[in-house]
Formats: structure tokens, C-alpha cells, sequence
């Protein structure tokens, strides 16, 4: 009966089979399993569980096998070095392979990320998705259920000013035993404004995405400051605003990221679209979910797959239109 032998050195565990070395680092969770599968497959007589055995060896040396494993085959590995959502044709980045690994060593249901890579797959600039790996790796975001992702937003508080006076108005109390000012309160249900005024999102409430058309975003990373939505870590809003700042916490689906600009340590981004859920400084009153946020973007996917179809009927239109014209000249030149 042949025999596996497990080498363990301070870095790595590797095992021998059929003359291929199959190797797993050290700090892996999984590497102990791999010594424990060793020593079963050692003391199991029996051919098919031996043969089970060194498949679940295999599996678990081979990272872009245990994905494609662990997803029930949504994820599949071409065999050299690239790994595909099933039906799709763009590799998936190493962030996301790392997730995927991350997710499965905690035992973590992979769907969030399936939805997420399709969600990123959706953005029509293939540019801006190594973008988002970045600032997504770097600031560790959460990636959610449906595939988006939690960012932050600094904003000010919308004030109402009195038409007469043109002074600000602000609601006063005082402590009836005291008489000192009370502070006020910020609260969910306020309204919002950025720092930066714009042609969009200047009246910001929690529970309302907030959207801007695409076209009208600056997709280029190396402009710092440009027309977009603008979210990011909390590392980069804490401070805006001079320490006077709401900060919001909102969903972003990756299809609506436009720029993550290349200055800024990947620590900001714009995109043309989000979802305030709550005051992260103040009171919430009510609790938003991403499955409030689902419905309507939703409903905006299916309002740029209707715009995808009519600019490629139109598309077709025109390469239609130059072949006819060809043909008649060609026709002319021949008669």
C-alpha cells in the first residue's frame, strides 16, 4: 500500500502525489486538515475513500480549486491561471480571489461576493474596476448581501433661513432648570447638503439615493477634484469640513463607481450614485436596508439595459446605413 508523506518546514506543509508537489502555507487554516487528511489517507485501506482523500488534499492546495469548490461551481478555473464567474468572460482580480479564500476559510457564505463581481461586471468602464479593488482592499469596506459596498460621506446640515431677515434659522432650546443652551441634536431625519455645490445631490436625505447621470461624472483618476458624487473611507471624511461635518454612512453599488482619483491614497471616489442609510454622529430614527436601496436600483439596471438596446439598435442602424452606401458604390463603379 503506498504511503503520503507530509514535509512541514516553518513556512509551508507539502505533500507528494503521483510525483507533483502539492503545497499549502504554513499559517493556512487549512494546513493542519492537510496533515490530518495525510495521516487518514495513511491508515484507510479502503481504494475509493483513499481516492476521496487526495482529492480534498488537492483541493485544499490548490486555492483556485477550493473557490471553484466552495462557490458550487459558479466560479471556474481555466486550468492555467485565470478564474471566471460561470458564463462570463472577464478573469476575476486577485482582490477577489482573496475574498473569495477569506470567505471560505470563515466559513462565510460566498454570495455576497458573487453578487458583488456581478454588480462590478455591469460598470461600463473596465478601467475604474482595478480602481475599486484598490480602495476597497485598502479601506477594508464591507461588502454586503446584494453586492454592494458601505462607504461614508461627510455633508453639512440644510439649514432654512428666514426670507426677511436672511439670517439662518435654528431650533433653540433651553434647559427649564438650568436656562443653558441645549445643544442641538443631529438627527436622521434632517436634511443634508455637501461641502461642494453642484448640479446634483445638493439636498441630501437618509432613506433617498441620491443619483446623477453618468455622462456628466469625470471618469479620469488623475483629475483630483472633478463633477461626480463624492464618498469614501472613513479616514477621509472624519475630518472634512473642519470637524463641523454629518458623516453618513451609504451603500454604493460597483456599477456606479466613476473614479477612485489616483492622489488621495485610495481613500475617496466618485461615483453617480448612492444610498444615505444612516448618521453614524447622531440619531436614527428609522433602520434602511440594502433591500430598500434593491428596488430601485433595480429598476435603474433596467433602465440602462433599455438605453443599451436602443444605442445598439442604433449602432446597427448605422453600420447598416455605410454598407448600403458602399454597395451602391461599389454597383456604380462596376456598371
Amino acid at each position: 500500500m503506498n504511503y503520503l508523506v507530509a514535509k512541514v518546514t516553518p513556512s509551508d506543509v507539502t505533500v507528494i502525489i503521483d510525483g507533483k508537489h502539492k503545497r499549502i502555507r504554513k499559517d493556512s487554516p487549512d494546513a493542519e486538515l492537510v496533515i490530518a487528511l495525510v495521516k487518514q489517507y495513511n491508515s484507510c485501506k479502503f481504494l475509493e475513500e483513499r481516492q476521496d482523500i487526495i482529492t480534498k488534499i488537492e483541493e485544499l492546495c490548490n486555492p483556485a480549486k477550493k473557490i471553484e469548490f466552495n462557490s458550487d461551481g459558479r466560479f471556474e478555473f481555466d486550468g492555467n491561471s485565470a478564474m471566471y464567474l460561470k458564463g462570463t468572460s472577464d478573469p476575476i482580480p486577485e482582490f477577489l480571489a482573496k475574498k473569495l479564500l477569506e470567505y471560505i476559510d470563515k466559513g462565510l457564505n460566498v454570495e455576497a461576493l458573487v453578487n458583488f463581481w456581478k454588480n462590478t461586471l455591469l460598470n461600463p468602464d473596465k478601467g475604474v474596476r482595478q480602481q475599486l479593488f484598490g480602495f476597497l482592499e485598502h479601506n477594508g469596506h464591507p461588502i454586503t448581501d446584494k453586492g454592494y459596498f458601505l462607504a461614508y460621506k461627510a455633508v453639512g446640515v440644510k439649514r432654512k433661513f428666514d426670507a426677511e431677515t436672511g439670517e439662518e434659522v435654528i431650533s433653540v432650546r433651553y434647559d427649564e432648570e438650568t436656562g443653558e443652551r441645549v445643544e442641538e441634536k443631529l438627527s436622521q431625519s434632517m436634511s443634508f447638503k455637501p461641502f461642494h455645490s453642484g448640479s446634483h445631490g445638493m439636498t441630501i436625505k437618509v432613506g433617498t439615493p441620491i443619483t446623477m447621470p453618468r455622462e456628466e461624472c469625470d471618469s479620469d483618476p488623475d483629475v483630483t477634484c472633478s463633477a461626480g458624487l463624492h464618498v469614501g473611507s472613513m479616514a477621509y471624511v472624519h475630518d472634512f469640513g473642519h470637524g463641523n461635518s454629518v458623516i453618513l454612512e451609504v451603500l454604493v453599488s460597483p456599477r456606479n463607481v466613476v473614479a477612485v482619483p489616483s492622489d488621495y491614497n485610495n481613500t475617496k471616489m466618485r461615483t453617480c450614485e448612492y444610498y444615505p442609510i444612516a448618521i453614524t454622529n447622531g440619531e436614527n430614527e428609522n433602520i434602511y436596508l440594502e433591500s430598500d436601496y434593491a428596488a430601485h436600483d433595480h429598476e435603474t439596471m433596467q433602465d440602462d439595459i433599455v438605453k443599451y438596446e436602443e444605442s445598439k439598435r442604433d449602432v446597427i442602424k448605422e453600420i447598416e446605413r455605410e454598407l448600403a452606401e458602399r454597395k451602391t458604390i461599389a454597383e456604380e463603379l462596376v456598371s
